[in-house]
């Protein structure tokens, strides 16, 4: 398994060196900061003051499980980055902190992803698409296995889903 890990990943990071794509992932990369869903929280409470009165507690306990998860699965599990494991490969971007497993960046976009695809669901693949945008510009960047950025999804995902239980 984690031979075609590590061959997926490889086949990806290899993809760099075009100028556009590498500048489209390095800005996917950035919007998976985070700094984008405040943004997004004050746009749906412009555009749907109402809905964001069950949206905003529901994204936030989504983002206190996946956090909490995520940090005792990084910091237990300490998977050395692509960037550190594989001689000759770099990262195209910075990075958080030195361990891989799961994807922060990816579980996040997963969250918001999930619980606006819940309450919008005309914007499930414009929403989704973003996400495993992030996802795969971490794999691209060289920061991330693609079984991290599945388990981030998955994280996120099912963060998401779990405080959509609670309150709905």
């Amino acid at each position: 398994m984690e031979k075609a890990d590590i061959a997926l990943f490889q086949k990806i990071f290899n993809w760099h060196g075009k100028r556009p794509v590498d500048k489209f992932m390095a800005v996917a990369s950035h919007v998976g900061n985070g700094y984008i869903y405040p943004v997004i929280a004050v746009i749906v409470a412009v555009l749907d003051f109402a809905a964001t009165k069950v949206i905003l507690p529901i994204a936030l306990t989504s983002f206190a499980i996946e956090g909490s998860v995520y940090g005792v699965a990084k910091f237990k599990l300490r998977r050395a980055r692509p960037c550190h494991a594989i001689p000759g490969v770099e990262n195209l971007t910075r990075y958080p902190d030195q361990f891989s497993f799961p994807s922060g960046h990816t579980a996040a976009a997963f969250v918001m992803a999930t619980v606006l695809r819940f309450f919008y669901p005309q914007l499930s693949i414009p929403l989704y698409l973003s996400a495993s945008t992030i996802g795969f510009s971490r794999i691209y960047n060289g920061l991330h296995f693609p079984s991290d950025v599945v388990a981030g999804g998955a994280l996120g995902f099912i963060s998401a889903r779990l405080s959509l239980m609670i309150f709905v």
